[in-house]
Order: structure tokens, then sequence, then C-alpha cells
């Protein structure tokens, strides 16, 4: 089963353990070996369904952590320039600074809110 997927026969047991799930191009691919839908492949396991669904809604909110990440930054950065205006001196520490927060803002969301997804 492993070579046919293209996986390690560890996925494969961590799978028929419920320890972890295969991702959607092995799920067609494996209901292209047995023969039957995806929907009865998928309906037997209600908690993958959830899986898929946690998942999804994690990108979701990746993304939008990331675009307002880079919004703030558009902000404050054209905030700054339109009342104050930069000297070069100035806008390396404002850079830098905000660069720092930004790695933080991330480190700090993955640490909250981050969790494994790796599913093989």
């Amino acid at each position: 089963m492993a070579k046919n997927l293209n996986v390690s026969g560890q996925a494969v047991s961590n799978w028929e353990r419920g320890k972890g799930y295969p991702d959607i191009s092995n799920i067609i691919r494996l209901s292209e070996i047995y023969d039957i839908s995806l929907d009865e492949l998928i309906r037997e396991d209600k908690n993958y369904k959830e899986v898929l669904l946690e998942k999804k809604i994690g990108k979701t909110v990746d993304n939008i952590f990331n675009v307002s990440l880079l919004l703030t930054l558009i902000i404050v950065l054209l905030y700054g320039y339109i009342t104050h205006g930069f000297d070069s001196h100035q806008r390396f520490y404002i850079i830098f600074a905000l660069v720092m927060i930004i790695h933080i803002s991330i480190y700090v969301y993955k640490q909250v809110f981050g969790k494994n997804t790796e599913t093989d």
C-alpha cells in the first residue's frame, strides 16, 4: 500500500491506528485503488472530516493573520511618513522595530495557536 501511494510504511501504520490521516491526494488514490467513492471513504471516519475542517480554518486564520500584519506595517509606515516625514536615520530604526515586532508576533502566534497538522 505504501509503495502505491508513495508514502512510508510508518505513515500507513499511523493512518490505520488513527494517529494521522492521508492528505487529499492520497485519499483520492485510495478511493481509486479500492474502487469506492470518496464519500464512502470519508463518511466512515467522522474525525477526518473534522481534521479537514480544522486544517481549512487554520489556513484561513494564517492568511488573515499574515495580511493583517502586512497591512499594519503599511499603515504605520504611511502614517509616519505623512505626518512626520522620516530622515534616513529614523527610517532605519522604524523599519528595524517593525520587522522585530512582526517576527515576534509570528512567533507568539505560532506558539499559541499553532498546531502540527502533519498527517503522514
